[in-house]
């Protein structure tokens, strides 16, 4: 089995450009990722990507897989399990077979948490989202509702709210978990509803979204409640077993890197949504990768 000099995992935003930007340096590079595109496949349509404007989210992570090609960046559609280190070589254990590199750039990991209730998986991208940075321009003149009762929920709301004809804002609890100076801005706003003590039961609709199912957590009472988009706002989930004891994590579970994308373990990288840097933005994300794989070279270079 050969030696990469890169190999990435996740094939988001973050580790594609991670991939292309090694390629362009002539690393033999290795992109471990079951899809390639991460969270933009979930996303209806993109307008602050940089080049990219008013078109979905599957049509960006088509123009990635050409990217890809183009530079002959190696793909292989697996699932890292585990990476560890014997000296100056990485060994990526897989599902389904194992690699060996001599730096890894870590950016596949993170996901944003679901309901898990009948509707959300299918109209994902059909209505429901999960960014609202994202897709706050696309609800003008429409209803909408956001799942949340914690700081993110509370700034999506009020985000949309400057677009969206009506924002509902549906939590479970009867009290809020945001911190109290965005709750007491937030109640200002003329076009909010909070609906808290309601229980998100369904997301229902036809070709799109249409309605949410909620049940009052005091009466027990079922309603409908009509709106065109609904935003997922329950947090993040960070899930890097796979890098687990390798690199220093925060107490999100989050990779701490320095300003070239560095972890604690000297060769092994990490960018995007899965690192201790703000905004989970898919333009972020692609920066953080064009570092990452430029501090790797650097790295290789002076390792040899």
């Amino acid at each position: 089995m050969g030696i990469y000099d890169i190999i990435v995992i996740g094939g988001g935003p973050a580790g594609v450009t991670a991939a292309v930007y090694a390629r362009r340096k002539l690393l033999k590079t290795l992109l471990i990722s079951k899809n390639i595109g991460g969270q933009v496949l979930q996303t209806d349509n993109i307008e602050n990507y940089t080049g990219y404007e008013g078109r979905s989210g599957a049509g960006l992570a088509d123009i990635f897989e050409r990217q890809l090609e183009a530079v002959s960046a190696e793909v292989a559609s697996d699932v890292a399990v585990e990476v560890t280190r014997d000296g100056a070589v990485f060994m990526v254990r897989c599902e389904d077979g194992e690699y060996r590199g001599r730096a890894v750039i870590a950016t596949g990991g993170s996901s944003a948490k679901r309901l898990g209730v009948p509707g959300e998986e299918a109209y994902l991208g059909k209505g429901v989202c999960v960014c609202a940075t994202c897709d706050a321009p696309m609800t003008r003149k429409k209803d909408v509702a956001v799942i949340g009762g914690g700081n993110a929920a509370l700034q999506s709301a009020e985000l949309l709210a400057k677009f969206a004809n009506k924002v509902y804002l549906v939590h479970r609890r009867g009290a809020l978990r945001a911190d109290a100076i965005l709750v007491e801005r937030l109640r200002k706003v003329q076009n909010v509803e909070f609906m808290l003590g309601k229980e998100v039961l369904e997301i229902k609709g036809s070709a799109k979204v249409e309605a949410i199912r909620v049940r009052d957590g005091a009466s027990g009472k079922e309603m409908d409640v009509p709106v065109q988009k609904v935003f997922v706002e329950i947090g993040m989930e960070v899930k890097l077993d796979y890098i687990k004891g390798l690199a220093d994590m925060n107490e999100y579970g989050q990779v701490i890197v320095d300003r070239l994308q560095r972890t604690s373990c000297r060769g092994l990288f990490a960018a995007g949504d899965i690192t201790d840097l703000p905004y989970r933005q898919a333009i972020i994300a692609s920066g953080q990768g064009a570092v990452a794989a430029l501090a790797a070279y650097d790295y290789i270079l002076e390792s040899s």
